[in-house]
């Protein structure tokens, strides 16, 4: 597997466990071409007061274009590199068409330099890498970065390691029933892109960022429980020693319900497509 320990020369790394990039990835660097500028908010709005808590620091990051459509039909593409995105957890592959365009994509699983890929409205080989109308994908398949409407772009499954299961067509023939890695089936249209294979990077959730200057430099501020703070602070604040929550359920530090909370619409519209909640 692509991940090493690292050696326990301080408290800071003992228990460390990362991605060896060196064995995955390719001795190249990113395309200037397909990266864009990247301002960092530090969890603040236009008038620079905080909305989002616990964000700002981290390293200097720039956005890779990422292909998502996959609309570049039927020209064949190299695969040229396979490469770090800061950021997502999946690997990113650097491809090159026929005409000479390039882009970057979401590597699959088990992609390899020099392996060549296609984006077709029709019926292709089901081979890792190549995209397709979902309804022309056999059942038993798994695929990744999945659209929800025709045209728009892959919105599911794009995180490191995960995939969707096509089980079939529905009773109407209009949708194909597809298996999420959350345990969801739901229904997907019938001219919606998708792409053979698993998301690449799957020993992602293995990895152990062992200190916390790791997470500083991701962006991620530290963290205060409420229970360690004063009761104008927070509801879970005050008391002698160590005090439980003192509410019916874990409050935010504005008062409202935490933990188990259904904040999902339960009138949004693409309720009608899910036929079997996740687990």
């Amino acid at each position: 597997m692509p991940i090493k320990r690292v050696k326990s020369r301080s408290s800071g790394v003992r228990q460390t466990i990362i991605i060896d990039y060196k064995k995955v990835l390719s001795d190249s660097k990113p395309t200037k071409a397909l990266m864009l500028s990247k301002k960092k908010n530090a969890g603040r709005n236009n008038t620079g007061k905080i909305t989002v808590r616990h964000h700002g620091g981290g390293y200097k990051k720039k956005y890779r274009v990422i292909d998502f459509k996959r609309d570049k039909i039927n020209k064949i593409a190299r695969v040229k590199s396979i490469e770090y995105d800061p950021n997502r957890t999946a690997f990113i592959s650097l491809v090159s068409y026929e005409d000479g365009e390039k882009r970057y994509i979401l590597a699959p699983k088990g992609i390899k330099v020099g392996d060549v890929i296609l984006s077709s409205n029709k019926q292709i080989d089901i081979k890792v890498g190549n995209a397709m109308p979902i309804s022309l994908i056999p059942e038993g398949t798994f695929v990744h970065n999945i659209e929800l409407y025709p045209g728009r772009g892959g919105q599911m499954i794009r995180s490191a390691g995960s995939s969707a299961q096509i089980l079939g067509k529905d009773e109407t023939g209009n949708y194909m029933v597809v298996k999420l890695s959350s345990g969801e089936v739901r229904k997907i249209p019938n001219k919606c892109m998708a792409t053979v294979g698993i998301v690449s990077n799957d020993d992602h959730n293995l990895v152990v960022i062992g200190k916390a200057g790791i997470n500083r430099h991701k962006g991620i501020r530290p963290t205060v429980r409420g229970s360690a703070m004063n009761p104008n602070d927070h509801p879970h604040g005050g008391g002698e020693g160590r005090s439980p929550v003192g509410h019916d359920a874990p409050r935010t530090p504005w008062g409202k319900r935490h933990m188990g909370v259904k904040t999902r619409h339960n009138k949004k519209a693409s309720n009608a497509l899910i036929m079997r909640r996740r687990k």
